[in-house]
């Protein structure tokens, strides 16, 4: 590829234009953000080459662009672009859903001749900003490429193979598998562990709970930093998926408090087995390299 856009530069598109720049080429990347401040800090990062005002203007003679923003801003900021992008250019995403998106997007790319084709690089950090960005953040990352037959021969294995000089393991899945492996795997993780944070420091208590929450309370609530804007968007985006794995938490969450009601030592005993055994098995399988799955 000759020229790259990348959308919005904050961590995931900042970090993006790094690795990139790390494994030598495209010839041109070219970013977009709406910050004059984030555009000369990405050019003096050197996560870009060009750093633009107009998502248009980015765009322009790109062979590739690569939608990096909250996920309900995609589709307005697909269309924004869409007076400069070329026949054929090949535009993707790093949003944590996909059906919704999907579509919307392909309606704003309308009469451009441009093809949309989904990803999820599975990667990422409860920092935010451009300042956070690093060239090696979706080494080892799965990226999930999404598909549903509607895309132009190649296009698919193009995005895969883009994923891949990065150093990811890629993954082809189509768009409605994708949101609801991840309202079980990360959205679900998400809300509990902000839930988690709510109750610990309810009532106006975090100031004096904070001196007695150690490691469990840091590890178990990690994500809850993550940026309200960003996860409001993926959480309300995949929000049907995301309440069935809440309601599955509530059953469990009624079956503890029924052993607690009453007092059924063998019960908590066994539930506590199972979950460490549970997570000892998703642990042992979270970086195996797993079979690739053809596009539908």
């Amino acid at each position: 590829m000759d020229k790259v856009a990348i959308l919005g530069l904050g961590l995931m598109g900042g970090s993006l234009g790094l690795a990139l720049k790390a494994r030598g080429g495209p010839r041109i990347i070219a970013g977009y953000a709406r910050r004059p401040e984030t555009r000369a800090e990405a050019l003096r990062r050197q996560a870009v080459d060009t750093a633009h005002a107009d998502p248009a203007e980015a765009v322009r003679n790109a062979d590739l662009t690569v939608l990096c923003v909250p996920v309900l801003s995609m589709p307005a900021l697909a269309k924004a672009c869409a007076p400069g992008l070329p026949p054929g250019c090949l535009v993707t995403d790093v949003g944590s859903t996909k059906a919704l998106l999907t579509a919307e997007i392909r309606l704003s790319l309308q009469g451009t001749g441009a093809v949309f084709v989904g990803s999820h690089p599975i990667a990422g950090s409860e920092q935010q900003g451009l300042e956070a960005g690093r060239d090696d953040l979706y080494a080892g990352a799965m990226v999930v490429v999404t598909a549903d037959g509607q895309e132009p021969a190649g296009a698919v294995e193009r995005i895969r193979a883009f994923w891949a000089q990065l150093d990811a393991r890629v993954r082809v899945m189509r768009p409605e598998e994708h949101d609801r492996l991840m309202a079980r795997t990360s959205h679900l993780p998400h809300v509990a562990a902000s839930l988690l944070a709510a109750t610990v420091g309810r009532t106006g208590a975090a100031e004096q709970m904070g001196p007695f929450c150690g490691p469990g309370f840091r590890d178990t609530t990690r994500v809850a930093e993550g940026s309200p804007e960003v996860w409001s968007d993926i959480l309300q985006s995949n929000r049907e998926f995301v309440m069935t794995e809440l309601s599955a938490l509530k059953d469990k969450l009624d079956e503890v408090l029924a052993i607690f009601a009453q007092g059924d030592r063998a019960a908590l005993r066994r539930f506590l087995d199972d979950s460490r055994a549970s997570r000892q098995t998703l642990r042992a399988t979270m970086n195996r390299p797993q079979q690739q799955r053809g596009t539908p």
